[in-house]
């Protein structure tokens, strides 16, 4: 009877040749009462928001990424869940759970933080010299201008944002000093000046 505690009672009869008889219950106790246990694998940290992992969703899954799990009596279940908080650094906070047949649980936790601390890359192009005025070449307003002008901008997670600007000065000469700038998600930038 039951599941937990599970009760195994056993009844043994002896009888003798008239027919009397006596009995004996022997009672067998079954309760799991000790909990799994379970390891995480050990937490890292990631670049980028493609280089963060996927979850365990499944146990063999868990095992197989480095984790552990036991039960004295079996694992029964398996849950996970996930928070996902901040930004820059963006910590994703994984929560794995063994459960046995009995409903003892035990959880283990594993953080992966994902900051992109790698500035972008750029180089303007060649500087130039002009005789007129109208010969001055237009701005580079946009990132795929920019770089089919001759420039170069990269970053390990994407470039997120270009932004431009120009100051004036002189007359003869006359100097057009273009700052370009790359951004990447996590407001590292980088800038070159053409």
């Amino acid at each position: 009877t039951g599941t937990c505690p599970r009760i195994y009672e056993r009844t043994y009869t002896v009888i003798d040749s008239c027919l009397n008889e006596t009995s004996c219950i022997h009672t067998i106790t079954q309760e799991d009462t000790t909990p799994p246990t379970i390891t995480c694998p050990a937490d890292i940290t990631v670049e980028c928001a493609v280089d963060v992992p996927a979850m365990f969703t499944t146990l063999a899954d868990f095992l197989a990424g480095g984790g552990t799990a036991d039960d004295n009596c079996g694992i029964a279940n398996y849950t996970y869940s996930e928070v996902v908080s901040g930004t820059c650094p963006r910590i994703y906070t994984r929560t794995y759970t063994v459960i046995d047949s009995c409903l003892n649980e035990t959880s283990c936790v594993h953080t992966i933080t994902q900051d992109d601390t790698t500035p972008p890359t750029i180089t303007c192009p060649a500087d130039v010299t002009v005789e007129c005025a109208v010969d001055v070449p237009a701005m580079f307003t946009t990132l795929a201008d920019f770089l089919a002008g001759g420039g170069t901008a990269d970053d390990n997670c994407g470039i997120a944002n270009y932004t431009y600007s120009e100051v004036v000065s002189g007359t003869c000469p006359r100097i057009y000093t273009r700052t370009y700038t790359v951004i990447d998600s996590c407001l590292n930038e980088t800038s070159c000046v053409h």
